[in-house]
Protein backbone atom coordinates (compact mmCIF):
# COMPACT_ATOMS: atom_id res chain seq x y z
CA UNK A 1 0.00 0.00 0.00
CA UNK A 2 1.33 3.43 -1.18
CA UNK A 3 1.45 6.00 1.74
CA UNK A 4 0.38 9.07 1.15
CA UNK A 5 1.15 11.64 4.35
CA UNK A 6 0.55 14.95 4.47
CA UNK A 7 3.69 17.18 5.03
CA UNK A 8 3.33 18.43 8.11
CA UNK A 9 2.33 15.30 9.39
CA UNK A 10 5.96 13.76 8.42
CA UNK A 11 7.84 16.57 9.62
CA UNK A 12 5.71 18.31 12.90
CA UNK A 13 6.60 16.68 16.21
CA UNK A 14 4.47 16.45 19.17
CA UNK A 15 4.04 19.28 21.45
CA UNK A 16 5.14 19.66 25.50
CA UNK A 17 1.70 19.75 27.24
CA UNK A 18 0.10 18.54 30.31
CA UNK A 19 -3.48 17.18 31.43
CA UNK A 20 -4.71 14.78 34.10
CA UNK A 21 -6.96 12.22 32.31
CA UNK A 22 -10.34 11.74 33.49
CA UNK A 23 -10.86 8.38 32.00
CA UNK A 24 -9.18 4.83 32.43
CA UNK A 25 -7.46 2.52 30.53
CA UNK A 26 -9.28 -1.27 30.16
CA UNK A 27 -8.81 -4.15 28.11
CA UNK A 28 -10.71 -5.09 25.38
CA UNK A 29 -13.48 -8.31 26.06
CA UNK A 30 -12.07 -10.13 23.62
CA UNK A 31 -8.03 -10.70 22.48
CA UNK A 32 -7.46 -9.74 18.95
CA UNK A 33 -4.75 -12.20 16.90
CA UNK A 34 -4.28 -13.88 20.71
CA UNK A 35 -3.09 -10.92 22.31
CA UNK A 36 -4.91 -8.54 24.98
CA UNK A 37 -5.12 -5.53 23.95
CA UNK A 38 -6.69 -1.91 25.84
CA UNK A 39 -8.60 0.96 25.49
CA UNK A 40 -9.16 4.12 27.17
CA UNK A 41 -12.44 4.92 28.25
CA UNK A 42 -14.22 7.95 29.15
CA UNK A 43 -17.27 9.80 29.15
CA UNK A 44 -20.65 8.89 31.04
CA UNK A 45 -21.36 5.45 31.91
CA UNK A 46 -25.09 6.07 31.25
CA UNK A 47 -24.69 7.42 27.74
CA UNK A 48 -26.52 5.26 25.22
CA UNK A 49 -23.98 7.33 22.53
CA UNK A 50 -20.76 5.48 21.81
CA UNK A 51 -17.45 6.65 20.12
CA UNK A 52 -14.91 4.41 19.19
CA UNK A 53 -11.77 6.51 18.44
CA UNK A 54 -8.61 6.24 16.71
CA UNK A 55 -5.73 8.09 18.19
CA UNK A 56 -2.89 9.37 15.91
CA UNK A 57 0.84 8.21 15.71
CA UNK A 58 1.79 9.91 18.99
CA UNK A 59 -0.34 7.99 20.69
CA UNK A 60 -2.26 8.91 24.45
CA UNK A 61 -0.99 12.32 24.04
CA UNK A 62 -1.80 14.72 26.72
CA UNK A 63 -3.60 17.00 24.06
CA UNK A 64 -5.16 13.75 22.34
CA UNK A 65 -6.09 12.56 25.89
CA UNK A 66 -7.97 15.92 26.68
CA UNK A 67 -9.90 15.99 23.47
CA UNK A 68 -10.91 12.19 24.07
CA UNK A 69 -11.79 13.41 27.65
CA UNK A 70 -13.74 16.49 26.50
CA UNK A 71 -15.93 14.93 24.15
CA UNK A 72 -16.98 12.24 27.05
CA UNK A 73 -18.09 15.54 28.75
CA UNK A 74 -20.36 16.01 25.98
CA UNK A 75 -22.50 13.09 26.58
CA UNK A 76 -20.63 10.14 25.10
CA UNK A 77 -19.06 7.24 26.39
CA UNK A 78 -15.62 7.02 24.35
CA UNK A 79 -13.61 4.00 23.71
CA UNK A 80 -10.15 5.03 22.16
CA UNK A 81 -8.38 1.92 21.45
CA UNK A 82 -4.81 1.82 22.24
CA UNK A 83 -3.64 1.09 18.29
CA UNK A 84 -0.01 1.14 19.34
CA UNK A 85 0.79 -1.50 21.93
CA UNK A 86 4.91 -1.19 21.72
CA UNK A 87 4.33 2.37 21.86
CA UNK A 88 4.14 5.45 19.61
CA UNK A 89 5.70 6.47 16.79
CA UNK A 90 9.65 7.49 17.73
CA UNK A 91 9.99 11.33 18.07
CA UNK A 92 13.33 10.97 15.86
CA UNK A 93 11.72 9.85 12.99
CA UNK A 94 9.75 12.83 12.08
CA UNK A 95 10.64 14.56 9.49
CA UNK A 96 12.46 11.07 7.40
CA UNK A 97 9.27 9.74 5.64
CA UNK A 98 11.41 6.23 4.86
CA UNK A 99 11.28 5.71 8.91
CA UNK A 100 7.92 7.04 9.29
CA UNK A 101 6.19 5.07 6.46
CA UNK A 102 7.87 1.97 7.68
CA UNK A 103 6.80 2.37 11.48
CA UNK A 104 3.05 2.59 9.82
CA UNK A 105 3.28 0.04 8.14
CA UNK A 106 4.54 -2.24 10.81
CA UNK A 107 2.49 -0.96 13.48
CA UNK A 108 -0.84 0.56 11.78
CA UNK A 109 -1.50 -0.71 9.01
CA UNK A 110 -5.31 -1.51 8.48
CA UNK A 111 -5.09 -5.08 7.75
CA UNK A 112 -2.08 -5.92 9.36
CA UNK A 113 -2.38 -4.69 12.79
CA UNK A 114 -5.68 -6.22 12.85
CA UNK A 115 -7.55 -2.34 12.87
CA UNK A 116 -10.97 -3.75 11.68
CA UNK A 117 -11.14 -6.29 14.73
CA UNK A 118 -10.17 -4.32 17.41
CA UNK A 119 -12.82 -1.83 16.17
CA UNK A 120 -15.42 -4.56 16.07
CA UNK A 121 -14.86 -5.37 20.17
CA UNK A 122 -14.43 -1.73 21.32
CA UNK A 123 -18.11 -1.51 19.61
CA UNK A 124 -19.53 -4.32 20.93
CA UNK A 125 -18.10 -3.72 24.22
CA UNK A 126 -19.95 -0.02 23.86
CA UNK A 127 -23.12 -1.79 22.96
CA UNK A 128 -22.32 -4.09 26.08
CA UNK A 129 -22.54 -1.39 28.42
CA UNK A 130 -25.64 -0.18 26.75
CA UNK A 131 -24.95 2.65 24.40
CA UNK A 132 -27.16 1.80 21.39
CA UNK A 133 -26.14 4.13 18.51
CA UNK A 134 -22.15 4.19 17.98
CA UNK A 135 -19.79 6.62 15.79
CA UNK A 136 -16.02 6.50 15.12
CA UNK A 137 -13.57 9.13 15.12
CA UNK A 138 -10.00 9.54 13.99
CA UNK A 139 -7.37 11.76 14.39
CA UNK A 140 -4.57 12.30 11.54
CA UNK A 141 -3.92 8.57 10.53
CA UNK A 142 -6.49 7.40 12.53
CA UNK A 143 -9.37 9.30 10.00
CA UNK A 144 -7.90 7.05 7.12
CA UNK A 145 -8.21 3.97 9.66
CA UNK A 146 -11.86 4.86 10.81
CA UNK A 147 -13.33 5.50 7.22
CA UNK A 148 -11.86 1.82 6.49
CA UNK A 149 -13.93 0.82 9.75
CA UNK A 150 -16.77 2.63 8.79
CA UNK A 151 -16.74 0.78 5.09
CA UNK A 152 -16.96 -3.00 6.44
CA UNK A 153 -19.81 -4.58 5.08
CA UNK A 154 -20.85 -5.51 8.90
CA UNK A 155 -20.21 -1.68 10.00
CA UNK A 156 -22.99 -0.61 12.38
CA UNK A 157 -21.72 3.41 12.56
CA UNK A 158 -24.13 6.18 12.23
CA UNK A 159 -21.11 8.59 11.05
CA UNK A 160 -17.34 9.05 11.11
CA UNK A 161 -15.70 12.39 12.37
CA UNK A 162 -11.93 13.37 11.83
CA UNK A 163 -9.82 16.74 12.54
CA UNK A 164 -6.74 16.71 10.21
CA UNK A 165 -7.03 13.87 8.21
CA UNK A 166 -4.39 12.17 6.45
CA UNK A 167 -4.74 9.54 3.48
CA UNK A 168 -7.82 10.55 2.97
CA UNK A 169 -8.95 10.06 -1.12
CA UNK A 170 -11.63 9.46 -3.20
CA UNK A 171 -10.91 5.57 -3.62
CA UNK A 172 -11.28 5.56 0.30
CA UNK A 173 -15.08 7.05 0.81
CA UNK A 174 -15.89 4.84 -1.80
CA UNK A 175 -17.54 2.28 0.06
CA UNK A 176 -18.24 4.21 3.10
CA UNK A 177 -21.39 3.40 4.52
CA UNK A 178 -22.04 6.69 6.44
CA UNK A 179 -22.02 10.35 6.51
CA UNK A 180 -18.71 11.77 7.49
CA UNK A 181 -17.32 14.71 8.75
CA UNK A 182 -14.11 16.48 8.04
CA UNK A 183 -12.27 19.29 9.58
CA UNK A 184 -8.92 19.35 8.08
CA UNK A 185 -6.31 21.95 9.10
CA UNK A 186 -4.45 24.90 7.61
CA UNK A 187 -1.81 22.07 6.38
CA UNK A 188 -4.01 19.71 4.81
CA UNK A 189 -5.46 18.44 1.06
CA UNK A 190 -8.35 20.31 -0.33
CA UNK A 191 -11.15 17.84 1.30
CA UNK A 192 -14.33 19.11 -1.02
CA UNK A 193 -14.12 17.07 -3.10
CA UNK A 194 -14.27 14.07 -0.62
CA UNK A 195 -17.09 15.59 1.55
CA UNK A 196 -19.10 15.55 -1.60
CA UNK A 197 -18.29 12.02 -2.74
CA UNK A 198 -19.89 11.20 0.47
CA UNK A 199 -23.05 13.49 0.06
CA UNK A 200 -23.52 11.62 -3.04
CA UNK A 201 -24.61 8.75 -1.77
CA UNK A 202 -27.71 10.35 -0.62
CA UNK A 203 -27.76 10.22 3.26
CA UNK A 204 -30.04 11.46 4.80
CA UNK A 205 -28.08 13.48 6.90
CA UNK A 206 -25.66 16.04 5.39
CA UNK A 207 -21.56 14.95 5.99
CA UNK A 208 -19.78 18.13 7.28
CA UNK A 209 -16.63 20.09 6.06
CA UNK A 210 -15.11 23.20 8.01
CA UNK A 211 -11.63 24.01 7.61
CA UNK A 212 -9.40 25.45 10.13
CA UNK A 213 -6.95 27.92 8.22
CA UNK A 214 -5.57 29.17 11.54
CA UNK A 215 -4.63 25.76 12.97
CA UNK A 216 -1.68 23.97 12.10
CA UNK A 217 -2.25 19.92 11.10
CA UNK A 218 -2.19 17.91 14.67
CA UNK A 219 -4.16 20.55 16.82
CA UNK A 220 -6.58 18.09 17.92
CA UNK A 221 -4.16 15.50 18.80
CA UNK A 222 -0.30 14.81 19.37
CA UNK A 223 0.68 18.22 17.99
CA UNK A 224 -2.04 20.35 19.51
CA UNK A 225 -0.58 22.98 22.05
CA UNK A 226 -4.08 24.91 23.57
CA UNK A 227 -2.47 27.29 25.22
CA UNK A 228 -2.20 29.04 21.77
CA UNK A 229 -6.16 30.77 21.66
CA UNK A 230 -6.30 30.23 18.08
CA UNK A 231 -5.38 26.31 18.18
CA UNK A 232 -7.50 25.96 21.27
CA UNK A 233 -10.66 27.76 19.80
CA UNK A 234 -10.08 25.48 16.62
CA UNK A 235 -10.18 22.53 18.91
CA UNK A 236 -13.03 23.57 20.67
CA UNK A 237 -15.50 24.25 17.66
CA UNK A 238 -14.34 20.32 15.96
CA UNK A 239 -15.46 18.76 19.02
CA UNK A 240 -18.57 20.96 19.57
CA UNK A 241 -19.58 20.41 15.91
CA UNK A 242 -18.51 16.63 15.99
CA UNK A 243 -21.15 16.64 18.96
CA UNK A 244 -23.54 18.35 16.55
CA UNK A 245 -23.33 16.08 14.05
CA UNK A 246 -23.06 12.71 15.86
CA UNK A 247 -25.91 14.13 18.12
CA UNK A 248 -28.27 14.82 14.92
CA UNK A 249 -27.68 11.30 12.83
CA UNK A 250 -28.65 9.45 16.73
CA UNK A 251 -31.80 11.63 16.73
CA UNK A 252 -32.32 10.12 12.99
CA UNK A 253 -31.91 7.10 13.69
CA UNK A 254 -34.85 7.29 16.56
CA UNK A 255 -37.10 8.86 14.02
Amino acid sequence: MEIQITDACCNTPATKTAWVKKGTFKPLSKQVAGIERRTYRTGPITSKLGVVSLIDIHGFHPTTVQFLDTLGDKGFQVSAIDLFPNGPMPDEYMGDMAKLGGWIRTNAEYTNNHVGGLVKIAAQDLKADGCESLFIIGHCWGVHLAIRAASEPDQGFLGVAGPHPTAVTLPLVSNLKCPLALFPSMDDPDMVPIIQAVQNKGFSTPSVHVRFDKAPHGFCGGRGDWTIPEHNEAAAQVLQKTSEFFSALAAKDEE
